[in-house]
């Protein structure tokens, strides 16, 4: 057999990394729908809007991602425990973890109103947490973020089949899911720009779409699977379990607010510092460089729980390959993408933007220059969460996170919107690349 066709028949035969393949190639559709809906809708909105109400879309859209941690941490710990019940064959474990996360994140959305609902009651201008606003746009304002808080609360707990479906290795469910929220999304955003709708109805169809795929993706799921067809009620949820997901779901959680912070606060450091105005412009330009990020985080999103499964059968030489040829591929993906949006840049200001002048040279090198550390961070980030090393990511983290946010706060007034950028390189940079460094090595020393 030529050597070509033998490599091929040994990669057919690994049903691991077959998963991660369709895994990301239904991510990578989810994400191009959702990619085509900003490359259509962006323009628009940056023409049709006020230029305060267009920084809070850009902000709010943003926050999404922002507010990962809101689920405590619960979501990865569900990962990780589908990922071993599904590696032991264990049925009654994956109804109590499933259950057990419902009730946990269900918590958390309430939590998470009640926190809103006070803020509204106590808070002399409520819509200030976006910035400074001026009073002919707050009351838009102020319902779009009641909006966003009630989406936000029920996505919590309607994005744990995300979860579940990544750990059980059959991650391409998020991508339908996600493709079919952006057509939604694509149709209904046009309409109402058009129509002059206001900020609310552009943050239900952006954010409402994705909310309902979940919700939806989750009754499927669960019946398709006939998950709890043969359950007890009084058998699903139990304290062990519970306090299983709490101890992990902390840790993670810490970790999530870490990087929330470190890596998603631009939109809050932006428009305190700066303004909505400069948020919005600088926001057009930074999605651009993120969504090189997306179609990365796309191909790694089944390597997570192909990790941990490999690490739970002792298949650790595949996991050591597989790591060395994620970093390589995932670098090289992202500088070359990065390079060809900065050369690109002032074409894509003047032409599809609209913008009266190119954003700066020194922004579009900063972004390209992050989105090359992240896509290599991202990499590590899925191999040390399958190999349940989530402590040390947590002590890294924060020291990381604190040092951006402090670094995002000082330079932006200094340098503008590419001080966030810097802040955020600079840091990851002299913390995280030599934690990381020292990582590594212990791991695979001790796993020799």
């Amino acid at each position: 057999m030529p050597g070509g066709l033998r490599k091929r028949s040994l990669l057919a035969l690994d049903p691991r990394m077959r998963r991660v393949g369709v895994t990301a190639a239904m991510s990578w559709l989810g994400r191009f729908g959702a990619g085509i809906v900003v490359l259509v809708t962006v323009p628009m909105a940056r023409t049709t809007l006020d230029a305060e109400l267009f920084g809070t879309w850009m902000m709010l859209t943003a926050l999404l991602g922002f507010f990962v941690f809101a689920d405590l941490g619960i979501g990865n710990g569900v990962l990780n425990a589908v990922t071993q019940a599904r590696a032991a064959g264990d049925a009654k474990a994956l109804q109590k973890v499933l259950a057990s996360g419902y009730v946990c994140t269900g918590a958390s959305a309430v939590l998470l109103l009640l926190a809103w609902a006070a803020w509204l009651a106590c808070s002399a201008a409520p819509a200030s947490v976006a910035g400074a606003i001026s009073p002919a746009n707050t009351p838009q304002v102020l319902t779009a973020l009641s909006t966003f808080a009630l989406l936000v609360a029920v996505n919590i707990p309607a994005t744990l089949v995300q979860k579940a479906q990544l750990g059980a290795q059959e991650g391409h469910w998020i991508g339908i899911a996600q493709f079919a929220s952006a057509l939604a999304a694509g149709v209904a955003v046009p309409l109402i720009l058009h129509a002059h709708g206001a900020l609310a109805l552009l943050v239900l169809a952006t954010l409402g779409s994705q909310v309902l795929a979940n919700v939806a993706s989750t009754a499927w799921w669960l019946r398709r699977h006939r998950v709890y067809a043969d359950a007890r009620r009084q058998d699903l949820v139990d304290v062990p379990t519970l306090e299983g997901l709490l101890r992990t779901g902390g840790q993670f959680f810490a970790l999530q607010v870490a990087v929330a912070f470190a890596f998603q606060s631009d939109a809050i450091v932006i428009t305190q510092r700066l303004g909505q105005a400069a948020y919005g412009d600088f926001a057009v330009v930074q999605k651009l460089f993120l969504f090189v990020s997306m179609l990365l985080n796309s191909s790694l999103l089944g390597l997570w729980p192909a990790f941990g499964d490999a690490i739970a059968r002792g298949d650790l030489a595949w996991a050591r390959r597989v790591l060395g040829r994620s970093l390589l591929a995932a670098a090289t993906f992202a500088a070359l993408a990065s390079l060809a949006l900065v050369l690109a840049m002032p074409w894509i200001a003047a032409h599809w933007l609209k913008m009266p002048a190119a954003p700066p040279l020194s922004l579009c090198i900063l972004l390209g220059g992050w989105t090359i550390v992240d896509a290599m961070g991202s990499v590590s980030g899925v191999f040390l969460n399958g190999a349940g090393f989530v402590r040390v990511q947590v002590l890294l983290a924060l020291a990381m996170a604190a040092a951006a946010f402090a670094g995002k706060w000082l330079l932006t007034p200094v340098l503008g919107p590419a001080g966030a950028v810097l802040g955020t390189l600079a840091s990851y940079c002299m913390i995280s690349v030599p934690g990381l460094f020292l990582i590594y090595r212990n791991v695979f020393a001790d796993r020799k």
